[in-house]
């Protein structure tokens, strides 16, 4: 059940720049689909064909939209779901309509695998369930009669197996690649010591979409007494200070929070919502963190700071970060002073 659980984690991360790794997908899929369906519209108008070019019209039209919304505006969902609804669409055309076995084939080939390859998981999926059912449903119930003299005897009997059997295995591959490519990237993207992301992934999430939220948080956290239980109990001891800290965060801000460690013992929390909010989890975060009891430890005294975009509305991003990182030191600083311990011996 783990390994489940673990899975079904991996597939659902942001693991940085999917919007970009998307829209250039999106991009190259627009391009070679114009190109091909362009081709196809003239030998289908030379051919008098008027089922296939208006098939021909849609893709050329719809994919010209769609490699505009991801080349141009950098609309990578609008676009993907704008491609899937136009191939699920036409797609279904054939089969029903009667569409020559070759295409039947290729499209056997191709839907299950490249559906999630190029338009992700969620899209990806609904598209082959969408198939499957579309599939079991002409073959497997009483609509089969209105297909049946559509096509050969030898089709009829092969081509429902041959998509089902396709089907399981293409997405099976695909699922396979998606998983170790997002494994790869994570690896990337995360601080090996704590399982926390690293920096690089905070600042990419800051650089990008959700940086621009009218209700982002950030929060700036730090861990006190790291020098002295160093000195006194050992490194290990203050290892374990560390790797407790996105354990509080978590279970304060939940999951989707996107918690990294900065560098060293300072970690930064990038969360949305109003600021008594975020307020009361960094004191949630502050209560669990004092009641800890580990191996080593048996509590953790934490100093944090924090800045939120409705009040501070004209700071870009990585000004509200320094901006919590500067309360952060005064609550620090406070702490100290509360102790009354030298800030040198922190």
């Amino acid at each position: 059940m783990d390994i489940i659980n673990n899975i079904i984690k991996i597939f659902g991360m942001k693991i940085g720049e999917d919007n970009k790794r998307q829209c250039s997908k999106n991009v190259a899929m627009s391009v070679i689909v114009c190109i091909s369906a362009g081709i196809m519209l003239i030998m289908n108008i030379i051919r008098h064909s008027t089922l296939m070019t208006i098939t021909s019209v849609i893709l050329v039209s719809g994919f010209a939209v769609t490699g505009i919304l991801a080349g141009v505006f950098r609309k990578s969902k609008a676009s993907s779901l704008i491609m899937a609804v136009i191939l699920t669409g036409v797609f279904t055309v054939f089969p029903i309509s009667g569409g020559n076995e070759g295409f039947a084939v290729l499209w056997v080939l191709l839907i299950p695998l490249f559906s999630i390859s190029l338009f992700g998981l969620k899209i990806g999926i609904g598209m082959n369930v969408y198939f499957t059912l579309l599939i079991v449903a002409l073959f497997y119930t009483p609509l089969n009669t209105y297909i049946v003299d559509l096509y050969t005897d030898n089709f009829m009997h092969r081509f429902h197996v041959l998509f089902l059997a396709d089907s399981v295995t293409a997405q099976f591959l695909a699922m396979s690649m998606e998983y170790y490519y997002r494994m790869t990237r994570l690896q990337v993207y995360t601080d090996d010591m704590t399982g926390a992301y690293n920096r690089k992934y905070f600042i990419e999430m800051l650089e990008g979409p959700e940086g621009l939220k009218d209700d982002l948080c950030i929060s700036v956290i730090d861990v006190n007494g790291l020098k002295e239980t160093n000195d006194t109990l050992g490194h290990a001891a203050g290892d374990e200070m560390i790797c407790a800290v996105p354990v509080f965060a978590r279970k304060a801000f939940g999951e989707k929070a996107v918690v990294a460690r900065i560098g060293g013992d300072e970690f930064a929390i990038l969360t949305f919502g109003s600021r008594d909010e975020i307020a009361e989890k960094v004191q949630n975060m502050k209560d669990y963190a004092v009641e800890y009891k580990g191996s080593l430890i048996n509590e953790v005294y934490l100093s944090a700071g924090i800045a939120c975009r409705s009040d501070y509305i004209d700071l870009t991003p990585e000004g509200l970060y320094q901006t919590a990182d500067k309360f952060m030191y005064e609550d620090k600083s406070a702490y100290y002073r509360q102790k009354g311990h030298d800030r040198r011996h922190r």
